[in-house]
């Protein structure tokens, strides 16, 4: 979604003469002042590496670790400790009124994935432009569930995974393997037979038909054929509205969309619509198409609604993410 710039209007104020000479002493204690407000302002920002002396430690917080995120800014590069950089990320991530031990599995996905690219970068730092770092406080409650999990992470044959995770599902999680991918065998299939008291849970749009196939026409076409496609035996085909061919994975979401020889994938299509899930049915209502959806995020991995619901019955961190993610091993980095 594109951000809107909002243009204030600044009137410029003058200067009043005589500030110099009217109070010398001011003006010395300012000069003496000037480095200690650049080192409050500027002290955590440098460029390329630094050595992270700076970390201010939070209340709940972690110590300083040996894994780091260098957060590209217009300022500067910002060398942040990995504990630091999950505990922010886990504030922007989730509700931060969920259950203490939903956050903590959050936590330990956020800090798996961000291990992963570290592994994958040869080091123990790597580099992002995160613009929203810094833009939601982190409450004692989530400096805890990462104090609490310092350093656990999940891991697949001897690699941490890419925790994957959103916000709630149609009712169960996907099965990655049903997306013509290998990459993320330990991502199964599993039911969230409580999902469906999220308030987010059900979604209705109306297109008018139009305007419906102007989204359509400018969303991406994945480049395959029928045949290549229904070689996978999970499959279903289905007519729903107008010439558009729909086929589902074993849970209900949308892997295809075909009409007139162009294949869309089911997430390019919600993305291009704006819709809150894959799992989605489109009917014709007279000039208009009508959406319905069940479920927000694109399904893979641990649904948060689920988790939480999994948590106010009584199961830790732990039992929760065996639960969502199938043959890992849960460790805790050195």
């Amino acid at each position: 979604m594109k951000k809107l710039r909002v243009f204030q209007t600044v009137k410029i104020k003058r200067i009043v003469p005589g500030f110099l000479s009217g109070n010398l002493g001011t003006v010395l204690l300012f000069l003496l002042l000037v480095p200690y407000l650049v080192t409050f302002l500027f002290g955590n920002l440098k460029e390329g590496t630094g050595s992270g002396e700076t970390y201010a430690k939070k209340e709940g917080s972690t110590e300083e670790g040996r894994f780091f995120i260098n957060n590209r800014t217009l300022l500067g590069t910002e060398r942040i400790p990995l504990e630091s950089y999950v505990a922010d990320k886990l504030a922007r991530s989730m509700d931060g009124d969920y259950e203490i031990e939903t956050l903590k599995a959050q936590a330990v996905l956020i800090r798996s994935g961000l291990l992963r690219q570290i592994a994958d970068a040869g080091g123990n730092e790597i580099y992002v432009e995160d613009t929203g770092y810094g833009s939601i406080p982190a409450t004692e409650k989530i400096y805890t569930a990462v104090s609490q999990t310092e350093g656990v992470c999940l891991i697949y044959e001897n690699k941490p995974i890419n925790g994957a995770y959103f916000l709630v599902s149609n009712g169960a999680t996907r099965n990655a393997g049903e997306l013509l991918s290998e990459e993320y065998p330990y991502l199964k299939s599993v039911l969230c037979s409580r999902d469906f008291l999220s308030e987010d849970y059900a979604g209705l749009a109306y297109y008018e038909e139009n305007e419906f196939e102007r989204l359509w026409q400018q969303t991406p076409s994945f480049p395959a054929t029928e045949e290549k496609i229904m070689e996978n035996d999970k499959v279903t085909v289905e007519m729903e509205a107008g010439d558009y061919q729909i086929y589902r994975d074993s849970v209900g979401y949308v892997l295809y969309l075909e009409r007139d020889g162009k294949f869309v994938t089911g997430e390019q299509f919600r993305e291009s619509l704006r819709i809150p899930s894959a799992s989605f049915h489109l009917n014709k209502e007279e000039n208009k198409i009508l959406i319905t959806s069940k479920g927000v995020g694109h399904g893979l991995g641990m649904s948060q609604f689920g988790a939480n619901e999994m948590a106010k019955e009584g199961k830790d961190y732990v039992k929760i993410l065996n639960y969502f993610f199938q043959d890992v091993t849960i460790t805790k980095s050195e």
